[in-house]
């Protein structure tokens, strides 16, 4: 499988790694790049779709763009905060030490953005069919019919990456030589 990016080995999930393995040969990236570490906490996903929005905004994409990655990173956060601490559901004083981290990645890259969400459980995600009833289980369905791709690989450092690629238009690429509004 072709990495949506390339990395650079030594960084703390910056780049794509084949699983428990190295970074491809004479790999590099550049880009805008996006970090954010998470409590998995129920407000999680809100802050993540937050700092989506600012970095998208910054980065001058379209809104629809900014939407689409906006629920990508509600879905991909939301299951990382289920996986890694799924007892935390209400915050007490007595489960402070049951939080754990997530980090949130955003790459800008020409033509895609990749949105990018760590944990430290080893387990990869699993795309299901869930039945009419079901209240849970059609994140990775979400993330599937809207990205260009998407997938996991394990860091050497441990944990997992869960990504999505989504197709960046930005509202300069829109805009005209003459005109004064972006389209």
């Amino acid at each position: 499988m072709r990495p949506p990016f390339s990395g650079e080995a030594g960084r703390s999930n910056a780049g794509w790694h084949a699983p428990r393995g190295e970074p491809p040969a004479g790999s590099a990236w550049s880009g805008a790049v996006s970090y954010l570490e998470l409590a998995t906490l129920p407000s999680a996903p809100f802050w993540a779709r937050r700092q989506a929005e600012a970095a998208l905004k910054a980065w001058q994409m379209v809104p629809e763009v900014i939407e689409t990655a906006q629920l990508v990173v509600s879905e991909l956060v939301t299951n990382a905060v289920k996986t890694v601490c799924p007892q935390v559901t209400q915050l007490a004083d007595s489960n402070f030490g049951s939080v754990g981290i997530i980090g949130l990645t955003l790459r800008l890259l020409p033509g895609r953005i990749v949105v990018e969400v760590f944990d430290n459980d080893e387990a990869p995600p699993v795309l299901t069919d869930p039945d009419e009833e079901c209240e849970d289980g059609r994140g990775l369905l979400l993330v599937q019919a809207v990205s260009k791709e998407w997938g996991h690989f394990f860091p050497p450092a441990g944990g997992k990456t869960v990504y999505a690629v989504l197709r960046a238009e930005s509202q300069t690429i829109l805009r005209r030589p003459d005109a004064e509004e972006v389209l």
